[in-house]
């Protein structure tokens, strides 16, 4: 059996989503359950997208949650010439071919899609160009991208949690694979960097099932077995929809500014969508691999649940020293407060901790101790 790698590829154009946190983590133990590598890539080929400030909120909320990496972080804007020598096979098989049709021309077949009623697709004009005229067009420096030459008939793949899929590929038009700057296209560098870093299994929301469909089609058309696909159901805020600001925090930033510790967010997300045996609700880390089977993943979409994620966090917070309450608190506890000395903020601390739900809650719940005149006259009063 060959050596398990899956990775987690983001796009760094925004901060850590908790969609992202559990694909990231399911791929996390899906390699530590098989005793796998967990590689982690950047895809930063959407350069006017792509920050730093976003690349590091992911590397910093990855290590934060302690979802550490085997391998990387690889970034697709420094593998360019890599891309360009799968794109010349593809060129030598003759399966992709030079577009030159303007932006004007393709918002005009968009427009007779839209009058007929019908879905829009490529008409596929350049597609039957000749040599010649495509290589005089080339010379005269006629802007141009790459389209991949959809073949007929259908691909289908045993999803390891969808089941078996089907896809007739005449929904498809000759999809783009690289821009006219040059640039590689998701779906073409995807599939080049999961061969090239020996990816075994492809875990990811199912969004990109229609990505899924074009990957398996350029693997072909390179001659090469695609690794085994796997597809995440959503997250959903409760009135149903997909998961977003509107529902409460959504990121790992806005989490951590809440005062969430990272252990609770983890087990949280091992529940969300995980069929399980029994009534336990609290796992380890070393737990939760041991358990973890990509056969537990529910097929269906799960609610993410806010107040069970307090209720969690409240637990783990309940059973944290005072003395690692004290130290993973101090962001929120306030200055005047810590004034009065770190015994007598340790014993505040110890009292008022079974009400503690997220960190965020201590300077309303030590808002008594600071403001009540015995204190300010030094009377420690004995808080057992």
């Amino acid at each position: 059996m060959e050596k398990v790698r899956v990775r987690f590829a983001p796009s760094p154009t925004g901060l850590l989503h908790i969609g992202g946190v559990r694909t990231a983590f399911i791929n996390f133990l899906f390699a530590r359950k098989n005793k796998g590598k967990f590689i982690l890539r950047i895809e930063d080929t959407d350069v006017k997208r792509s920050t730093k400030e976003a690349v590091d909120a992911i590397l910093d909320g990855l290590r934060w949650l302690g979802i550490e990496w085997d391998e990387g972080p690889f970034f697709q804007s420094e593998r360019m010439d890599i891309y360009n020598r799968y794109l010349k096979k593809l060129i030598e098989r003759d399966m992709v071919y030079p577009c030159f049709c303007t932006k004007e021309e393709i918002e005009r077949e968009r427009e007779e899609a839209k009058k007929k009623g019908i879905p829009y697709k490529y008409s596929g004009k350049c597609r039957n160009l000749s040599k010649e005229e495509r290589e005089e067009r080339i010379r005269r420096g006629d802007k141009y991208v790459w389209r991949f030459k959809v073949p007929e008939g259908d691909v289908r793949f045993k999803d390891l949690i969808k089941g078996d899929m089907h896809f007739i590929n005449s929904v498809l038009d000759d999809f783009i694979i690289v821009r006219s700057d040059g640039i590689p296209v998701y779906n073409f560098s995807c599939v080049v960097d999961d061969f090239e870093m020996g990816i075994t299994h492809v875990i990811r929301g199912e969004d990109h099932l229609s990505n899924t469909h074009k990957q398996i089609l350029i693997y072909e058309a390179l001659g090469i077995k695609p690794p085994e696909f796997g597809h995440l159901p959503l997250i959903l805020g409760k009135d149903r929809e997909k998961l977003s600001k509107r529902h409460g925090s959504v990121s790992v930033e806005e989490f951590k500014r809440e005062g969430f510790l990272p252990e609770a967010i983890i087990n949280y997300i091992f529940l969300l969508g995980f069929s399980l045996k029994g009534n336990k609700e609290i796992f380890s880390l070393p737990e939760m691999i041991d358990e973890f089977s990509i056969d537990k993943v529910s097929r269906t979409p799960s609610v993410f649940d806010y107040e069970k994620l307090r209720w969690i966090n409240g637990y783990y917070i309940r059973h944290l020293s005072v003395e690692e309450l004290l130290n993973r608190g101090k962001e929120f506890i306030p200055e005047r407060f810590m004034e009065k000395g770190v015994e007598f903020v340790k014993r505040v601390l110890k009292e008022i901790q079974g009400n503690i739900k997220v960190l965020s809650d201590i300077p309303y719940l030590v808002d008594y101790f600071i403001n009540e005149p015995i204190y300010e006259e030094g009377k420690i009063k004995e808080i057992t």
